[in-house]
């Protein structure tokens, strides 16, 4: 991606240079500009309500990643197992996380419906999943604490990183949503997650192969 710069026209061939503008409130800014100009007038305001489903509604310094916290969560939540007796408070935690990635699930009851969201889940919300899948390889692949064991210390080696990421990837997206019977629901964000991994990691289609034969 590139960096922020004053002198690029990110309104130039709109929306090409869209996920190059890394800062979120100038991301939002422009977009805002392109729906003043009518430069996409179809998808630009199903832009501008996913842009504000994963980042939030209101401008700060840094704004949060809503889409990285769901996926910690899942993570976080799915290094406990699945308990018998906790499995349908899990289930309906699980169903919350999925829908603040976009991911409809067959839980409308215990969860609150995201009925704007779900009307647009398809080429903007993936597009956005596919941004969020070459950040978060980003940051995995850049982060010290991630590419490490012992506390930071003692660094992982390059496979060894690769294959932790895939590890996680198959955690979030297939082993934990399929332990309540939604692997189905999550197979379109896992395909995403998938094709990034072999796209962006190091022999990532090789590693990706060798851990699924």
């Amino acid at each position: 991606m590139l960096l922020n710069n004053e002198n690029v026209d990110y309104l130039s061939e709109w929306p090409a240079h869209y996920y190059e503008i890394e800062d979120i409130n100038e991301r939002e800014r422009i977009l805002q500009l392109a729906i003043e100009q009518k430069l996409d007038p179809a998808l630009d305001e199903k832009r501008l309500l996913i842009l504000r489903k994963r980042f939030g509604d209101h401008p700060a310094e840094k704004r949060a990643d809503l889409f990285l916290r769901a996926w910690m969560m899942i993570q976080a939540a799915s290094a406990g197992g699945v308990s018998f007796f906790q499995k349908k408070r899990q289930k309906k935690e699980l169903c919350g996380y999925l829908m603040q990635l976009g991911i409809r699930t067959d839980e409308k009851q215990n969860v609150e419906k995201d009925a704007d969201v779900e009307d647009v889940c398809g080429y903007i919300l993936e597009e956005e999943w596919k941004n969020f899948a070459y950040t978060y390889l980003a940051s995995c692949t850049g982060s010290r604490a991630y590419c490490s064991t012992l506390f930071g210390i003692v660094p992982i080696k390059d496979a060894a990183v690769a294959e932790k990421i895939a590890q996680d990837i198959d955690l979030v997206t297939k082993d934990y949503p399929a332990a309540f019977g939604l692997e189905e629901a999550v197979r379109p964000f896992r395909s995403i997650m998938v094709d990034a991994f072999c796209q962006y990691i190091p022999n990532g289609e090789s590693v990706w192969k060798s851990m699924h034969e």
